[in-house]
């Protein structure tokens, strides 16, 4: 379709930047199928009118309400609509994406710029670059050394083409803890206190962070700046504790934050960080206390302590009520002040190589109702990483969620299926197909991560499995993942994730039958177990060379090395179990040491039951943990 847009060059860039992906094509007025009026509006408004080949798309609050009209627009015109007209109010002032590139998986420019173009058509206007020590400072350069950082180049490029489209893109950055990548290193000795947090006090300290603000102000032209702050849980407990003994945390925090404060803005920048350290600090003493503790009461004697005017971020992706995050965001408003208030939800996608939409909208529905209800002008949707099993590029599909509700005001599941499929071309129902593999057991929970890394030998998981079916579930899920049909720019996170269920088809219940035939003395199950470890590395090898191929299509090349080595412990693991089994079997050696120890459940609980049960901090735990009891 040839369309002609009566609107300025700057949004007629957008517009080209877009036009591949809706298919149409930007001509003269005279050659045109389609003319479309570009009109502004005061406000937060989007307002679309079509009659024949003439349309009205009309905007206030940014272009990213115009793209989002425009995608609305093409959609209609390709059904054949040819009256048609909407009007959309949004809720949120910002809404929008921060993306972790800090745990070990970095996204490249291509694939950042494409996240881009689908937020701008779901109507989405921020993006927040999630980076620790993954950006490059030029003066420091163990600061993100062989992990794929950002060069100021990149970073400006994407400023540009996000800005283009009407997305505000805000480096969220560390500035206290969450360093441990950077501080590893002994040239960061001077400024360590802890594995993870920098000395608070020391001149080296604040030297890093003058060049962490002079870098991001270099780079990016928004003048808001998330300073992190979070989850600094041994602050002081280190270093600082040697040279300055003890002193309280909360004491040694917001000296540090008050800082870090006055130098953000005294490079103009308008700070914001994560809230959660104020709600510890005033729960300290509380039995028990979790994030965000719904028991905690802010005195006024701390009220007094919070610097003002700093925006403060209530992340929470965990509960299901809107009635818990409506009293937290009361909280919010009472110790900080509304306009000082942005949330924070979370696409979960760092538990496996699975999207798990399952836990992530019944967690997102009450906090966006109560956002509604409460009156929060800005939102984010959170994008964790876990290392890279997962291809982030997959939380699109929530962000249509925090995006629909947005204009909409409530949850409508075929207009968030419509947002989705107008800004990708890809079916949202087949997208939550992929996160499949993590639901042998109809729950919410991530199991693929533990059934995957399941040693076949020490069995950790094994206990957790007893009389429970998953060689047809997963046969199951392989015919189904093998007939998705095009999945487009996410076709290769799916293929990965087709092959995880491979191997899964035969490995997740591996350990629980080897060890059966044994106790059996069953020799002749044994024997075709062995030929069946030459079968699993050949899967495994399958899966290793489609994710490497899904990770080189969406990330910066470092960081893949930890995959490689996950991927090939698992076929060296196998390789010694098959050799293990043959030994026995031709006498080298009498028993199976591993094989003969009892299977214990991971959750502690003595009384093994026949019913397999599986347990929340599966969700968490490291490959690790379920790799070995011992530490590496």
């Amino acid at each position: 379709m040839r369309y002609f847009f009566h609107c300025n060059e700057e949004l007629n860039e957008g517009i080209r930047i877009l036009s591949e992906d809706l298919g149409i094509k930007l001509v003269s007025k005279n050659q045109a199928e389609m003319t479309v009026s570009v009109r502004s509006l005061e406000g937060d408004v989007l307002f679309m009118e079509l009659n024949g080949n003439q349309a009205v798309i009309a905007y206030g609050g940014g272009r990213a309400r115009f793209f989002r009209g425009l995608a609305i627009l093409v959609d209609w015109v390709k059904r054949g609509e040819t009256q048609k007209s909407l009007k959309e109010k949004p809720l949120f002032k910002t809404n929008g994406a921060m993306v972790d590139m800090s745990r070990n998986a970095l996204m490249n420019v291509e694939t950042v710029k494409a996240m881009f173009r689908s937020m701008a058509l779901m109507g989405l206007n921020m993006y927040m670059l999630y980076t620790e020590d993954t950006y490059e400072i030029r003066e420091y350069p163990y600061f993100g050394y062989m992990r794929s950082r950002y060069t100021e180049d990149e970073l400006r490029e994407l400023d540009g083409y996000a800005a283009t489209l009407g997305i505000e893109l805000i480096p969220c950055i560390q500035m206290l803890g969450h360093l441990s990548t950077h501080l590893r290193w002994d040239a960061a000795g001077k400024y360590r206190d802890t594995a993870s947090v920098m000395l608070v006090g020391a001149d080296e300290t604040y030297a890093l962070i003058e060049k962490m603000l002079e870098t991001v102000s270099r780079c990016f032209r928004t003048k808001r700046l998330h300073i992190g702050m979070d989850e600094t849980h041994d602050l002081g407990r280190g270093k600082y504790l040697d040279l300055n003994g003890y002193r309280e945390q909360e004491d040694i925090f917001l000296e540090h934050l008050c800082r870090v404060i006055d130098m953000a803005r005294a490079h103009g920048f308008e700070p914001m960080m994560w809230s959660d350290m104020f709600f510890r600090l005033a729960g300290k003493d509380l039995d028990g206390y979790d994030d965000y503790d719904e028991r905690v009461v802010f005195t006024d004697e701390i009220a007094k302590k919070v610097p003002a005017g700093i925006g403060q971020v209530y992340w929470d992706y965990y509960h299901k009520s809107a009635e818990y995050y409506a009293g937290n965001i009361q909280k919010h408003y009472d110790l900080f002040g509304k306009e000082n208030t942005l949330f924070a939800g979370g696409i979960w996608t760092w538990s496996s190589h699975c999207p798990m939409y399952a836990r992530s909208l019944p967690r997102t529905l009450p906090a966006l109702e109560a956002c509604r209800d409460k009156g929060i002008k800005e939102m984010i949707a959170t994008i964790w990483g876990n290392g890279g099993e997962n291809s982030m590029i997959v939380s699109l599909a929530g962000l249509a969620w925090y995006a629909d509700f947005d204009y909409k005001g409530v949850f409508d599941l075929e207009s968030v299926k419509a947002c989705f499929e107008r800004a990708t071309g890809v079916s949202y129902d087949n997208m939550m197909k992929l996160e499949l593999p993590d639901h042998p057991d109809g729950d919410e929970k991530a199991l693929s991560r533990p059934l995957l890394y399941n040693d076949p030998l020490t069995g950790l998981v094994d206990a957790h499995l007893q009389n429970f079916e998953t060689k047809d579930y997963y046969r199951s899920t392989v015919d189904t993942l093998k007939n998705l049909g095009d999945m487009g720019i996410f076709a290769p996170a799916a293929d990965t994730i087709l092959k995880l269920s491979e191997v899964l088809e035969l490995k997740a219940d591996f350990g629980v039958r080897l060890k059966a035939a044994y106790d059996a003395g069953d020799r002749n199950t044994l024997s075709a177990m062995m030929a069946e470890c030459d079968e699993l590395i050949i899967r495994i090898r399958a899966l290793r060379d489609s994710h490497r191929k899904a990770w080189m299509t969406y990330y910066k090349a470092c960081g893949w090395e930890v995959l490689d080595l996950r991927y090939g412990g698992l076929i060296s693991r196998f390789e010694t179990a098959k050799d293990r089994v043959f030994d026995y079997l031709n006498g080298t050696i009498d028993r199976i040491e591993e094989l003969d120890q009892t299977r214990l459940r991971m959750d502690g609980v003595l009384d093994v039951d026949a019913e397999p049960r599986f347990y929340g901090l599966f969700n968490w735990m490291s490959y690790t943990d379920f790799a070995t009891a011992g530490r590496f």
